[in-house]
């Protein structure tokens, strides 16, 4: 399905949402400017949310770089991505209570491990690349040599919602009783390998850094430290030795696409030195990019600049950057918060606000090294997971729910 459509429908229904609340048929009853009223204040939720002043004037910032830059019109149409943040609050207007966000997620969790039997399916078959496929099927099944993109355009997105649903599965598998969770053992085992087939290192260390996350939150540490000994040992043992090879290179200074990544960020901040308060404008960095490439880097042109903060300062400007980080910051304040406020027996309201850290923690690590960001469908994956804690913290504090 389209994103644009998607974004598009999802901010038809955030407008919807005051509606739903107030319980008034936007199309009868009262006059325009009675129901006018009434929808503004039944959105004072949404309005005076914590996260709503950093995102409105980070739209407000995008919106200026765009208008500034080289190429107004294909930059306000490439700025639409800011629709994506509706996509946080009507999680949490939507979504009723603690148990009934964990129905969604489970459902969500559902998706992801078909997904993910689908991506391992996808590598057997290209590496086999069995005679009963025609040439065609294969090229289509097959674009990438040796990776998997699964149901996604670019084993880059499969990677990212492969991390971060692994994190998920941790976080369940970590808080909640064996009970509830034991049919997450296989799915979580799956999408990890299916995460290794990506060959995404960028994934990796998210994923690496959401474990961590997940090893000061969780509840069950002996369970953790143990599944991770058992992963490790099997991984070192079973990994095919390009998934080893990969993982090595990490570290090697020589490897060529390290060294492009490095040629890239030193162009982007030189944009940045050029253009530090609006950037070059969403969606030009392409255009800008040979005239800033350095002699080393490898691609001739670029359309990101393989990190967020780097290509969102080049793009937009370090005060869209810092907006960018403030926003984190709440997030993480939130959340360690409300974390703080749970008894160790709420293990659900646990595993939900552990997840959204340890989801954070991964999609920030990773997009040092890869602009996430960009990635319209990682990105509304993040959105919902950062509303997780506010609607844990609802509970809490025994609020009314929104009527849906």
């Amino acid at each position: 399905m389209s994103i644009s459509a998607t974004q598009t429908l999802q901010t038809l229904l955030l407008l919807q949402a005051p509606w739903a609340r107030e319980g008034l048929p936007p199309l009868r009853g009262r006059g325009l400017a009675a129901r006018a009223r009434a929808c503004w204040a039944a959105s004072a939720v949404l309005r005076h949310h914590p996260l709503t002043r950093p995102w409105v004037l980070f739209v407000i910032l995008t919106g200026l770089s765009a208008l500034t830059s080289g190429n107004p019109g294909w930059s306000l149409w490439i700025a639409r991505d800011t629709l994506r943040i509706t996509v946080f609050y009507l999680i949490l207007w939507y979504t009723r209570d603690a148990l009934h966000a964990d129905r969604l997620w489970n459902g969500f969790l559902l998706a992801l491990t078909t997904a993910a039997a689908y991506g391992v399916g996808q590598a057997v078959v290209c590496h086999v690349r069995p005679a009963s496929l025609s040439r065609e099927w294969l090229i289509t099944l097959c674009p990438h040599p040796g990776r998997i993109r699964g149901p996604f355009s670019i084993y880059m997105t499969f990677a990212d919602v492969l991390m971060l649903g692994a994190l998920l599965f941790g976080a369940q598998l970590f808080n909640r009783p064996w009970r509830e969770v034991r049919w997450m053992a296989p799915a979580v085992g799956l999408t990890l390998v299916a995460c290794a087939l990506t060959y995404a290192r960028h994934a990796w260390l998210g994923l690496a850094a959401g474990i961590v996350v997940l090893a000061v939150t969780a509840r069950r540490r002996a369970r953790l430290v143990l599944v991770l000994l058992l992963v490790s040992g099997l991984g070192l043992v079973g990994a095919p030795a390009s998934v080893r090879s990969r993982l090595v290179s990490m570290g090697d200074p020589h490897d060529v696409t390290a060294r492009d990544r490095l040629a890239m960020w030193q162009s982007g901040l030189q944009m940045v030195r050029d253009h530090p308060w609006l950037g070059v404008g969403p969606g030009q960095v392409r255009a800008w990019y040979p005239a800033y490439r350095r002699p080393e880097a490898q691609r001739p042109s670029t359309g990101h600049l393989h990190s967020s903060p780097v290509h969102l300062a080049a793009e937009r400007g370090l005060p869209a950057v810092a907006v960018w980080g403030w926003v984190w910051v709440i997030v993480g304040r939130e959340a360690v918060r409300t974390l703080r406020r749970l008894r160790a027996t709420q293990a659900r309201e646990r595993a939900l606000v552990g997840a959204s850290l340890a989801g954070v923690t991964g999609f920030l690590v990773g997009g040092l090294f890869q602009h996430t960001f960009g990635d319209g469908a990682v990105v509304m994956v993040v959105y919902a997971l950062i509303a997780l804690p506010w609607v844990v913290d609802r509970d809490l504090r025994g609020a009314p729910q929104p009527a849906t």
